[in-house]
């Protein structure tokens, strides 16, 4: 950042339109923390050459203001460190959140000024810095205000030590890169562990959402046939829906064992989608499998047909709980009625096993 600029802001045009000044006004009181920072650093020059009472002069309360706009656009500052003799610091700032939505807490820093001839120190420092971006972009609630509050201490212990005579000492450097990096290395194992929660928490999130489509698509077909469960569509739409609530199902119990693997760096937008659209091909499957077993394609005789509706229900639960066991329904045995699969010399059972799909699956 240019540092002769920090303290300025860009003026508003003179020409005013209504639908704009809500926006320009915010633009015109946007601080950064690099900005904050060197204000902050100026502030801090006036107290040691004009001897002004702290909280009175010019820069104090250039300072006071901006800081005033920084904390309206990003949260209050619950915590800060600044350097003494140069314009770096760290702050973690808390903007709270109406009802239930958990607050916004982050984490901004500018360090270059302090660390700009300690090339090592600067490293560190970027290490830290890349991790506290991880965790504000994956993390959530406790884990992520835990994390970030950790890593505050890291690199405001890191500052501190900038400042000090032994920061031009290699042996001293070493020692202090050893335990910050031991330190990052314990807020980096909670945090994988962290994030893979958070991931599987966004992802659940995503298919509770998703399951709205099927219901609403179900309910809607119940209204127009009349809410005759026992009609062909009507039976139908039930396996629809429980192919969708299979779906959700087996993911919850695979959440549960531990079997769920996700990549929590897709990013929260992504894994939402990814589950949300779980339940919709449950839903599909189910429905697959219900016209699967009525056409005839799979060979099960429903001698009770007073209660074959629930056997059609049980049958799209299962496939929307598994994609695999739709598979093994719906294409084994279509592949046993090719012709020239039942060879001779053990062909068929050769076929069987390359492919992988066995009609006793169900």
């Amino acid at each position: 950042m240019n540092v002769a600029a920090a303290g300025t802001t860009v003026k508003a045009p003179t020409k005013k339109r209504f639908w704009s000044l809500g926006r320009r006004r915010q633009a015109e009181h946007s601080v950064s923390f690099p900005e904050l920072v060197w204000l902050h650093h100026l502030r801090q020059e006036e107290l040691k050459k004009r001897g002004q009472d702290p909280y009175e002069g010019p820069a104090e309360q250039r300072y006071r203001r901006y800081r005033r706009w920084f904390e309206e656009e990003h949260g209050k500052i619950v915590d800060s460190y600044w350097c003494t003799d140069d314009a770096s610091g760290v702050a973690l700032t808390v903007k709270r959140r109406p009802l239930m939505f958990p607050d916004v807490v982050r984490l901004h820093w500018a360090t270059d000024w302090s660390t700009k001839d300690k090339p090592k120190l600067m490293r560190l420092l970027y290490e830290c810095e890349t991790l506290a971006v991880k965790v504000q972009e994956v993390l959530r609630d406790t884990s992520r205000r835990l994390a970030i509050q950790s890593l505050f201490n890291v690199i405001s212990f890191v500052l501190a030590f900038a400042e000090t005579p032994h920061a031009s000492d290699d042996k001293s450097v070493a020692e202090i890169s050893r335990s910050t990096r031991a330190g990052l290395k314990e807020v980096n194992t909670f945090y994988r562990h962290a994030a893979e929660r958070s991931g599987q928490i966004t992802y659940v999130g995503g298919m509770l959402f998703g399951m709205l489509a099927p219901l609403l698509i179900s309910i809607a077909g119940w209204i127009l046939v009349g809410h005759n469960h026992s009609s062909a569509v009507g039976i139908g739409l039930l396996c629809f829906s429980a192919g969708a609530v299979g779906a959700l199902v087996s993911v919850m119990s695979r959440l549960s064992s531990g079997k769920v693997t996700l990549d929590w760096e897709y990013g929260k937008d992504t894994l939402r989608t990814l589950g949300s659209l779980r339940p919709f091909v449950g839903a599909v499957f189910g429905l697959i499998t219900y016209l699967a077993l009525r056409s005839g394609v799979i060979g099960i005789d429903l001698a009770n047909h007073d209660g074959r509706s629930y056997y059609y229900v049980v049958f799209s639960f299962a496939a929307g709980f598994s994609e695999r066991l739709a598979q093994d329904m719906l294409l084994a045995t279509t592949l046993e009625s090719v012709p020239g699969r039942s060879g001779k010399n053990g062909d068929s059972d050769k076929n069987d096993s390359e492919t992988g799909l066995t009609a006793t699956s169900v």
